[in-house]
């Protein structure tokens, strides 16, 4: 009973005590002295069964108490290594039955945090590496070093997993990089010697080997055979001189610095005595006409078979202008056979021999190519598709302004349209017009006209028709009626002043003349009530320019444009006159003559009875006067007086009264001074009392 006791007294000890210091002892002290304390509690010696579970629900208590000391799975670190660890050898030691009363779950979360986080340090790590190989990749390095660089980077790359490959950051640039050396290689795999084929004395080595690869690509020799290429041509062993045979090096680099070096054994043979000739040959799309032109890239695999030695000669050159046409030199005399392959949907029409106008029909049985020496032998080829031309899609109409351009018109051509083929599928073909600037000008305008366009090319998949369409394509271009409007055109003198006006007849050949088209117009009429003025009707929108004569000593001294008020300075460049539908263009057109005013000559004195009549009065009122002009010309000029019978019945009579004229108009040919003077006359009336004498003398007669 008493160990008993001791027993209880030991354990609630061993629970009480369990972490105290936890607080402010570092993780892996509390876990060690929680792993003590588990000891001392197993060391227990007492074999009673009810104090024997006593002490493994308190391990286990203890061992939960020791649990939460590892940090959750979230949280995990590398310093948390040696706790868990602890953990983990304190859980291994439990018994059975301790085993069974506590939950692990946080311990094994734990673990398999830890090793994820090392995972990933370790993936990281070796990613790096491959990161660091890949930078290492350079295109300006030689062809070995930088083929070897992709090739180590691309082998370690490929080694990783997929998280390891998703820390590589420029796996981009490896995946460039090896495209770009795959797409080399595969470039200068076109590159054997029997796509070169035979080399002959004076061949270009690099230009044979270019003519196998893609125009990206440069060829440069990086060495050669002895002997076998002299200044970039090959050099042939004479007649009787063994072969030449070695390896040929060559470096194949690319536009954006791919190089790729690349290795042939090749053989020049030593010459012979042959008789040769040359080939042209030329590819058309149903006839020979020279519309019909195709580039010879549309066949493959062509080349001449000799039927004697059934040698095979396909090396030949397609001059810049003239992309229909394959030309090739140094062929053996003798006859040979034609082989080609057509695009799928082509057969060959026809093959013709000779030269124009003396062709013949190829046939390889009875009629081949014969290569004559010192000649060259003319051969055309006839492709024609399976798919045909069905139907030209109509244009529709066009409709422009008749004041177009013709550079404007020229533009508003259609410039596509639509053809529809056997298969019933759609396509666009380009269309050019031949417009030529008379033959625009001589268009009926407004007015209608029917244009035909140039002939067209059809899609090269597609043939024309049997029979033949022509290949052109129609359009009604409608130049519609114009708006149009008015114009009134003013003539003064000097000013715009109502006094100031002039007959229009003292100019002369008014038009006006359209800024687009330049067209003139000149039919108008003068109202009878307004001899300055000049009306045009039914003149078309537009911008136009003012033309006309004046008399020899006139010129032009504005023209002012608009309504009264409004009026602007014409200007035939920035400011010209515009017609606008429903309103009238206002012109006023001011002249000035070189000759101008120098003196108004003074009226003598008029004397009249006192009891003269109103109407008298006004008979006897001078009706001109003269004027001096700048070269000393007298001008006589009308003059005109406005006095009302008031202002007569109100005049001292007799006494003596000034009048002041109204204005007067100068001659056509002057104009007034500047600074202007007033276009008036002064006049002295005197109203003299009757005689006295004579008068009584009249009364004793």
């Amino acid at each position: 009973m008493k160990k008993l006791v001791v027993a209880i007294v030991l354990v609630i000890s061993l629970l009480s005590n369990s972490f105290v210091g936890a607080a402010y002892a570092s993780p892996l002290e509390t876990v060690e002295k929680a792993q003590i304390q588990i000891e001392n509690a197993k060391k227990t010696s007492i074999k009673s069964p009810f104090l024997s579970s006593i002490i493994d629900q308190t391990v286990a208590k203890l061992f939960m108490a020791m649990l939460y000391v590892v940090p959750p799975a979230s949280k995990v670190k590398e310093s948390d290594e040696k706790v868990i660890k602890v953990v983990r050898a304190t859980y291994e030691k439990l018994t059975a039955k301790q085993k069974k009363l506590v939950d692990i779950t946080r311990l094994v979360d734990a673990e398999n945090a830890l090793i994820a986080l090392k995972a990933a340090k370790e993936d990281k790590k070796i990613a790096a590496k491959v990161v660091e190989l890949i930078d290492q990749i350079n295109k300006e390095s030689s062809a070995k070093q930088y083929k070897q660089a992709v090739t180590v980077a691309l082998t370690e790359y490929n080694k990783l997993t997929d998280k390891q490959k998703a820390l590589v950051t420029n796996s981009a640039k490896l995946t460039k990089e090896a495209a770009d050396l795959k797409a080399a290689e595969q470039e200068a795999a076109k590159i054997t010697p029997s796509a070169i084929g035979e080399l002959v004395e004076g061949d270009i080595l690099v230009n044979k080997i270019s003519a196998l690869i893609g125009e990206d690509y440069t060829v440069t020799l990086l060495s050669t055979p002895e002997g076998m290429v002299v200044d970039g041509k090959i050099v042939q062993p004479e007649i009787g001189q063994a072969d030449k045979s070695g390896t040929v090096v060559l470096l194949l680099t690319r536009t954006d610095g791919t190089k790729v070096e690349h290795s042939i054994e090749l053989t020049v043979k030593a010459k012979v005595n042959l008789d040769k000739g040359l080939s042209q040959i030329s590819l058309f799309k149903d006839s020979t006409s020279s519309t019909n032109k195709i580039d010879f890239t549309t066949i493959s695999n062509f080349a001449l078979k000799n039927k004697e030695t059934n040698k095979v000669y396909n090396v030949g050159t397609t001059p810049n202008n003239q992309k229909n046409v394959y030309q090739m030199k140094d062929l053996p005399t003798g006859s040979y056979t034609i082989e080609l392959t057509t695009p799928d949907v082509f057969q060959v029409d026809s093959i013709q021999l000779g030269e124009s106008y003396k062709e013949t029909i190829y046939d390889p049985a009875n009629n081949p190519l014969v290569i004559t020496k010192n000649k060259t032998t003319y051969v055309k080829i006839v492709l024609k598709s399976d798919i045909t031309l069905q139907e030209i899609k109509p244009l529709e109409s066009l409709t422009v302004p008749f004041d177009i351009s013709y550079d404007d018109f020229v533009v508003a051509l259609p410039k596509q349209g639509k053809i529809v083929d056997s298969r019933g599928q759609e396509h666009t073909v380009p269309l050019k017009w031949d417009v030529r600037p008379f033959q625009f000008e001589n268009y009926t305008k407004p007015g209608t006209r029917t244009l035909s366009s140039e002939f067209f090319d059809l899609p090269l998949e597609v043939s024309n028709s049997t029979p033949a369409q022509r290949l052109e394509m129609t359009i009604q271009v409608i130049f519609p009626e114009p708006e149009k409007s008015n114009s009134h055109i003013s003539l003064f003198k000097d000013s715009t002043s109502s006094m100031n006006k002039m007959d229009f007849t003292n100019i002369s050949n008014f038009s006006l003349k359209n800024k687009k088209t330049n067209k003139v117009y000149q039919v108008g009429t003068t109202p009878s009530n307004q001899k300055h003025v000049y009306q045009m009707k039914d003149i078309p929108e537009g911008s136009y320019t003012i033309h006309f004569d004046t008399l020899d000593s006139m010129s032009v001294s504005q023209i002012e444009l608009g309504e009264s008020y409004k009026e602007t300075i014409y200007n035939a460049d920035t400011n010209p006159l515009v017609i606008t539908k429903g309103k009238t263009a206002y012109v006023k057109i001011v002249v000035s003559s070189e000759v101008t005013l120098e003196t108004i000559s003074r009226l003598e004195t008029l004397t009249v009875p006192a009891d003269i009549t109103y109407d008298d009065f006004l008979a006897q009122l001078p009706k001109q006067t003269t004027i001096i002009d700048s070269d000393g010309e007298v001008h006589t000029v009308a003059i005109t007086w406005d006095v009302r019978p008031f202002q007569f019945t109100s005049y001292k009579k007799p006494g003596t009264v000034s009048l002041t004229s109204q204005f007067f108009k100068l001659p056509i040919e002057v104009s007034n001074s500047t600074p202007a003077q007033r276009l008036e006359v002064g006049l002295q009336v005197i109203f003299a009392a009757p005689n006295a004498p004579d008068a009584v003398e009249e009364e004793e007669q």
